[in-house]
């Protein structure tokens, strides 16, 4: 085996010296030594000069300042670098703006560099060793933000153009600064510090692995003014991992000290601070990775960190970190404790609406720019450790905050005392939950307390968030753009539930089972003369809120003592409306920032509430815009809301009631549906004040309804709108305590204690209108019926006229309106029928009833009361066939009774009816104001029975009025101007039977199709006629009385022409006539006897000459000795001719003669002609004519009546004034 080595030992030697020997290998050997001369010789002489050069050129540039370096020396074989007598002058800017400055910046000894060759392995800069020798730093502070070296801050802390996408990679080794010395001209303080006989070493700083030597242990080492610091570290240089230790023991170091020489663009001032650490540092490598490892405490006491303008920030009493293990280059830190002792924090953010603390972190806060659209997300460092933070307890004991905001008008400041917060378990890699509690109180009132877990490596974490009074009017300033009121008192108390989970993209943010609550809220609108709201409590519980899937489901919300106060301005605004505060209009956003903005809303919520209670609840309400201001006030009000949601398709289960003024109230309880709307309610009401409502219509009225109650017991439905809407009521409804008086005498008008419709049946849709009631009840009912001074009915009166002044309905008026303007304006088009209304009611009946008339029409005034008002009136409607059955009483106050009978059927399209009426032992003494008016009689004695009957059919009316008058006694003549002309006792006595009773029946008709149509018209005129016809046509009246005929012929007697003897016919005449005065013993009778000249003196001549020839015979008779009776004698015509002839030679005229003198004979038709024309008969004989007629009919009176009631009057001899068709040959009669 040996033999075999020892020859192949010798056979490479042998190929090794024939390399050498070689021709080709010397001249490569030969190359690289006069590349490493060349090199050498370059690195040596050339290039230190060079670099020298370029350096003082780029460092003067780069630092604005003057640079010169006295050496430079370079071993191109080592790469050793090294800098003599560096020299940095000041800025000749600061030299200017500092004269006397001293000239000199940073002055080095010597400066040391020995590279590593890894660094060309690398591609990266490894230094093995870096040597500071006797360095020389001026620092001047001008004032309290600059420096001699600020300019070089701000130029070199700006961020490059083109930043660096990796971090820098390097390492540098070995790092030791000795006998430097630091100058410190502090002008702000008018101070001079020098740090001198500084000494630092540090093994290493790097990025990157390397191989280098440590041989530099740690060391930190200075005298401050004086007073030495030493800061040293073990070091093992000789371990593979090179573990050096550094132990930091700092006792109570003044901080603002140091801090007061920070830079200017340090935006905080320490103002007190005590620093103490008892730390081990120890640096290791463990291969190529170096590892920095930090454990022991470190104390901060008596903090107090300001803004640059002396703003507080930050204070504490103690900070206290106890560090277990930390790797800062492994981002490991484990911390054993942490405790935050009496921290003050202040946070105030500025109009601009910029925290202090984010002016800290980075000056005046800039908008960021939206990112780019699908712009990648930045991938992690590969191999790069996750943050490994842990903290086994953490305490912040009994802190403060105060929180200032300026950002609104009005100024916000609170405090949070006693804040506390406790972290135990903490870890950003463990998946065991750290727990954690947070207490604080509120300067203002109330407390909050948290308690919960958190898991970062989860991403999830809970909290129990209890909140207890807190006062919400400090939250005033937040509200006011939201509402114009101020929140005057108030608590808000929560409990609840909260977990997170932040892994899922929707923040997996859920509320579980919990409350929120509202106590004692007062709102005070801002407006003048706004009443407040109030709320004595209000409590949500909620059984789950998943604000991912938007989703909220609450147990029951109650409110209780809400009282609110409204008022409807003049203008029609409600006062309330204004607590939602002005708010200026936004832009309107354009179609894409819609679809933008509908998408960051995402999904509707839905939401359900199992129960809404509204509890002793007060609503007041005032509307000014009427004359007189509506009052109402309802108190207390409770609604009961179930399975409240965001599906209005889903019916809503409601029970609500509330007092109306005190005193009625209303319920309602069903169930509601809101889309579609349907209502199904059972409706009960009691007693609710429909007054109160008054205003609304009362200024169409000339009454004021100073009471009015409306009750309800029923079932309500509802649905659809519009012209879809129907309507149902089922049930029972009235109206009572009704009172209206007179709006300016303040006197009792109208009223009722009941209106009362029973089981009613309501119906309303678009197909009309169907209204059932099986009772209306209409009790105890009164009213004032009143005719004015100008003949016109107060009710009449109750609508006001639209352009005249209110008016009395209970009294006289005070003063005519003034006459209305003529309107202009056009003539309404008629309006377009609605739906038809069917009414059904079973029956109607009056209890208790009474109405008082008053007739100021007449002098004196004349007042009836109308009392007892009883009666029913049967099933009667609009499409009614049978007519209903009526029965009413009544009674005139102490009269007698007052009935009405029959059927009605009032409300067909052509209403029917067929009553009869009747009043009994009315005493006519009341009736006097009447009588003296239009008679010019008072009535003295008297009673007045009436029966009517009334017939209604087709729209024509039939009556018959049936008047008995007893004892009507007239008094003593009244004089009146509106009394009539005519002779009413007259009249009175020829209505009169002997027995001193007047019974008449007045038939009236008429048409309802007659505009104009009025029954009392009818009646009145009807009475009117028969006065008038007793007075004009006393005899008619007598003919009908007593069956004589048409009795148009009654008032005058006729005889014969000529003659004074009564005919047959005239005997008939006075026949009736003097039956009728028997019965009419207050009559009497005027006998006129007249004649016709025309037709009774023509008739006395012939009656003059049959006189003179029936004497020529009783002549004859009397001389021959005859017995003569000469109503007996009839003269024949043989005798005639006879008689006639002595006559006419007897006579003593002129005659005609013969020729020789004699009379002549004629014949005797010329002998009866000559005897008639000259016949005695003048005005004489025609008055004697007429009074032996008037006698003829006296004589046949007497005997039948009293002969001191026939009364004979002087004649009339022509019938020039006779307007009848009888003769003037007759005998007026005339009565009084």
């Amino acid at each position: 085996m040996s033999s075999i080595s020892k020859s192949s030992l010798a056979s490479a030697g042998q190929t090794l010296r024939g390399v050498v020997q070689a021709r080709r290998t010397r001249r490569i050997f030969i190359g690289l030594v006069i590349a490493l001369l060349v090199i050498g010789a370059l690195g040596f002489f050339v290039a230190p000069p060079v670099i020298r050069h370029v350096a003082e050129q780029q460092l003067a540039k780069q630092l604005d300042r003057p640079v010169s370096i006295r050496r430079i020396s370079l071993n191109p074989y080592t790469l050793d670098f090294e800098a003599n007598g560096v020299h940095i002058g000041e800025s000749p800017a600061n030299l200017a703006k500092a004269p006397g400055s001293p000239a000199d910046f940073i002055d080095v000894s010597r400066l040391v560099v020995r590279t590593s060759w890894a660094s060309v392995i690398k591609l990266a800069p490894v230094v093995n060793e870096l040597k500071i020798d006797s360095p020389r730093i001026h620092v001047v502070r001008y004032d309290g933000e600059h420096f001699n070296f600020s300019d070089l801050i701000e130029k070199f802390s700006k961020p490059s153009a083109e930043p660096s996408k990796e971090p820098a990679r390097f390492s540098v080794s070995n790092i030791r600064l000795e006998n430097g010395q630091i100058t410190f001209d502090d002008r702000l303080l008018d101070a001079k510090h020098v740090i001198d006989r500084f000494a630092l070493g540090i093994p290493f700083i790097a990025t990157l692995p390397s191989a280098t030597d440590i041989f530099v242990t740690p060391l930190l080492q200075a005298r401050i003014d004086g007073s030495p610091l030493v800061v040293k570290g073990r070091t093992k240089p000789f371990a593979e991992s090179r573990e050096s230790e550094i132990a930091l023991t700092l006792d109570g170091l003044d901080v603002p000290q140091l801090a007061s020489y920070a830079p200017a663009s340090v935006p905080v001032a320490v103002k007190s601070g005590k620093l103490s650490t008892d730390l081990n540092v120890s640096f290791s490598i463990a291969g190529d990775a170096p590892t920095i490892r930090i454990a022991g405490t470190a104390d901060l006491a008596d903090l107090a960190v300001t803004d640059k303008a002396n703003a507080p920030l930050v204070a504490a009493r103690a900070l206290h970190v106890k560090i277990g293990d930390a790797e800062p280059l492994r981002d490991i830190y484990r911390l054993d404790e942490v405790t935050l002792a009496n921290p003050d924090v202040h946070l105030v953010r500025d109009s601009s609406g910029q925290l202090n603390v984010q002016k800290l972190a980075g000056g005046t806060a800039q908008k960021t720019p939206p990112a780019k659209e699908h712009a990648p997300a930045a991938e992690p460092e590969k191999d790069a450790p996750p943050l490994d933070v842990s903290i086994r307890h953490l305490a912040i004991e009994d802190g403060r905050i105060a929180l200032d905001d300026q950002l609104l008008k009005q100024r916000v400041q609170a405090t949070l005392t006693g804040f506390g917060v406790t972290l135990d378990g903490f870890s950003t890699l463990a998946k065991t939950p750290a727990t954690y509690t947070l207490k604080t109180a509120f300067d203002h009132g109330g407390a909050l307390d948290v308690s919960g877990r958190v898991t970062l490596a989860a991403r999830q974490a809970d909290a129990k968030i209890g909140l207890n009074a807190f006062a919400l009017p400090p939250l005033q300033p937040y509200l006011s753009n939201l509402m114009a009121a101020r929140v005057t008192s108030g608590t808000l108390g929560a409990t609840l539930p909260v977990s997170v989970d932040w892994s899922k993209p929707d923040g997996g943010v859920q509320v579980g089972a919990g409350e929120v609550r509202l106590d004692a809220v007062t709102l005070a609108p801002t407006a003048q003369g706004v009443a407040p709201v109030k709320l004595a409590s209000a409590q949500a519980k909620i059984a789950k809120v998943d604000v991912a899937a938007r989703q909220a489901s609450l147990d029951s919300v109650q409110v209780s003592g809400l009282a609110l106060d409204a008022t409807r301005r003049k203008d029609g605004s409600i006062d309330l409306a204004s607590l939602a505060g002005p708010h200026e209009a936004a832009p309107e956003p354009t179609a894409t920032r819609k679809i933008q903005k509908a998408q960051e809303a995402g999904p509707a919520w839905h939401y359900q509430i199992g129960q809404i209670a509204v509890e002793n609840a007060s609503a007041g309400f005032t509307d000014e815009t009427l004359a007189r201001p509506v009052k109402l006030q309802i108190a207390p009000l409770a609604l009961n809301v179930k399975q409240f949601s965001d599906d209005l398709t889903r019916p809503l289960a409601l029970d609500g009631k509330l007092t109306l003024n005190g005193r009625g109230t209303l319920a309602l309880g069903g169930n509601v549906t809101v889309s579609p709307l349907k209502l199904a309610l059972h409706v009960k009401g009691d007693q609710v004040d429909v007054s109160a409502f008054e205003p609304y219509f009362g200024d169409k009225l000339n009454v004021d309804v100073a009471s009015a109650n409306a009750n309800a017991n029923g079932d309500l439905t509802l649905s659809g709108s519009g012209k879809t809407l129907a309507a149902t009521y089922k049930g029972d409804a009235s109206l009572t305590d009704v009172r209206m008086i007179d709006k300016l005498t303040n006197d009792r008008f109208a009223g009722w204690k009941l209106l009362g419709l029973t089981n009613m049946k309501v119906s309303y849709d678009e197909r009309g209108t169907d209204v059932e009631a099986a009772r209306v009840t209409f009790a105890n009912f009164y009213g004032r019926v009143l005719l004015d001074a100008q003949g016109k009915l107060n009710l009449k009166g109750v609508v006001a006229n639209e352009n005249g002044a209110t008016q009395p309905v209970t009294r006289e008026k005070v003063k005519a309106a003034p006459p209305a303007a003529a309107s202009t304006a056009a003539p309404k088009a008629a309006e377009k029928a609605g739906p038809p209304v069917n009414l059904r009611f079973g029956q109607l009946v009056l209890q208790n009833g009474r109405v008082t008339y008053t007739d100021n029409f007449i002098r004196p005034n004349y007042t009836a009361n109308l009392v007892a008002i009883n009666g029913t009136i049967g099933a009667f409607g609009t499409h009614s066939t049978t007519p209903a059955p009526v029965d009413v009483t009544a009674k005139l106050a102490a009269n007698g009774p007052v009935s009405i009978k029959g059927q009605v059927n009032p409300l067909i399209d052509k209403p029917a009816l067929d009553l009869t009426a009747s009043a009994h032992d009315v005493e006519l003494t009341n009736l006097t104001p009447y009588s003296s008016k239009y008679a010019g009689y008072p009535i003295t004695k008297g009673k007045l029975n009436v029966d009517l009957h009334y017939m209604l059919a087709d729209n024509k009316l039939t009556a018959n009025n049936h008047l008995f008058i007893d004892q009507l006694t007239f008094g003593d003549h009244v004089d009146n101007s509106t009394a009539t002309k005519l002779p009413v006792r007259l009249a009175v006595s020829l209505l009169k039977n002997s027995r001193g009773e007047i019974d008449v029946n007045i038939p009236i008709s008429g048409s309802l199709d007659n505009p104009e149509f009025s029954i009392g018209g009818l009646v009145w005129q009807a009475l009117l006629n028969l006065v008038q016809k007793a007075v004009t046509a006393p005899f008619t009246l007598l003919a009908h009385a007593f069956g004589g005929g048409s009795g148009a012929d009654l008032n005058y007697i006729e005889f014969n022409a000529g003659s004074a003897d009564l005919t047959d016919a005239a005997q008939k005449k006075l026949e009736t006539i003097a039956k009728a005065l028997v019965d009419k013993p207050s009559v009497r009778v005027d006998v006129t006897g007249r004649v016709d000249p025309k037709v009774d003196e023509p008739a006395l001549r012939s009656a003059w000459v049959d006189a003179q020839v029936k004497r020529a015979k009783v002549r004859d008779m009397a001389g021959n000795g005859e017995n003569v009776d000469w109503n007996a004698i009839k003269v024949s015509d043989a005798d005639y001719d006879k008689y006639l002839t002595k006559v006419y030679k007897s006579a003593d005229f002129k005659k005609p003669t013969n020729f020789i003198g004699m009379t002549k004979s004629l014949p005797d038709a010329d002998m009866k002609a000559a005897l008639t024309q000259n016949a005695p008969v003048d005005e004489g004989a025609l008055r004697e004519l007429a009074q032996e007629r008037a006698q003829a009919v006296q004589e046949y009176f007497d005997g039948k009546i009293d002969s001191k009631r026939v009364f004979v009057v002087a004649p009339k001899l022509n019938a020039d004034d006779i307007k009848d068709k009888g003769t003037g040959s007759r005998v007026d009669l005339g009565l009084k």
